[in-house]
């Protein structure tokens, strides 16, 4: 593990202080960012993130490259998994890492460039008005350019995921899988009790979050998304059918009337419709009162025979 070389001096002062506002409490930021093969753009993150944080920590999750080497020049905390265990497992570590120094606050933030660290001011501001205990970088809310520069199929996706985070899982955030997000004190020890490894570990944060009846806030930010390489990890697929298998396990787990109702009475309409569709073919084929010439033809061939054997 890297170790931040001013470790020593850790408070830093929450957005919007001066020296010339002593009175206010400093606060100790921490930043968690997971990384893997993020080496071409770690440093900028990092660096940018230091100005408004106490210290950086980068879970290096089994990267291939040099990313735990560029973020640890860069005065970043490092903490290296040996193999690649998933969003949800480096995002845990992070969390396990920040309690060791009883942060203030922790935010998370994304290791590719989407996320603008000079955004981190706006996102303490409900916490500093004392209006949340988690803040969520929105991507919805902000302008519509702004929206209509994620890739028409991430749009699709996302839009998706959060109509089943609404209908299934039963939340009221918009934008539910935005990794940019703030965390007080007194909700870190919740927040890092969660059982998924991969992308679904956010989703299952914000279920937990609403189910202790935490405030959420989202801000609307900036999400960039071109100019960057390979910004997911993960091919699409697999990606959004870990975050659906999340929201289905919490549907069942949390609303399992609701989960298994909903699937019995589709089960009964299907079987309902089949029986329905099955009864009248059987009905057009072989019923007495149709005319069926395969079956008339049948009855007089039988009435021959039997008179014929009389």
């Amino acid at each position: 593990m890297q170790h931040l070389n001013n470790s020593n001096n850790i408070d830093v002062a929450l957005a919007g202080d001066t020296d010339n506002e002593s009175n206010k409490k400093r606060q100790v930021i921490m930043a968690i960012i997971p990384a893997h093969n993020e080496s071409e753009t770690i440093a900028k993150v990092v660096a940018e993130t230091s100005k408004y944080v106490s210290f950086v920590v980068v879970v290096d999750d089994g990267s291939s490259d040099n990313t735990a080497e560029v973020a640890a020049s860069m005065n970043a905390r490092v903490v290296r998994n040996r193999n690649n265990t998933g969003k949800g497992a480096a995002l845990k570590r992070g969390f396990i890492e920040c309690l060791k120094y009883n942060p203030d606050i922790v935010i998370t933030l994304d290791a590719d460039g989407q996320h603008d660290p000079g955004e981190i001011p706006k996102l303490l501001q409900p916490i500093e008005n004392e209006e949340a205990d988690i803040v969520i970088g929105s991507r919805y809310g902000g302008t519509y350019v702004n929206f209509q520069t994620i890739p028409r199929y991430r749009r699709i996706g996302l839009s998706f995921i959060d109509f089943m985070n609404r209908n299934l899982a039963n939340s009221r955030i918009k934008d539910t899988q935005s990794g940019f997000r703030i965390y007080t004190k007194s909700v870190l020890s919740i927040m890092s009790q969660y059982s998924s490894r991969g992308f679904g570990a956010e989703t299952e944060q914000l279920a937990t979050a609403e189910l202790h009846g935490l405030r959420i806030v989202e801000v609307p930010v900036s999400i960039r998304y071109k100019g960057l390489n390979n910004t997911s990890k993960q091919n699409s697929i697999l990606h959004g059918t870990h975050i659906i298998s999340t929201i289905l396990d919490i549907a069942v787990e949390r609303r399992p009337l609701l989960f298994f109702g909903v699937s019995g009475l589709i089960l009964m309409v299907a079987a309902i419709i089949t029986t329905t569709i099955v009864a009248r073919l059987y009905m057009h084929h072989y019923s007495p009162n149709t005319n069926n010439a395969w079956f008339n033809t049948s009855r007089v061939h039988a009435h021959f025979n039997i008179v014929s054997s009389a």
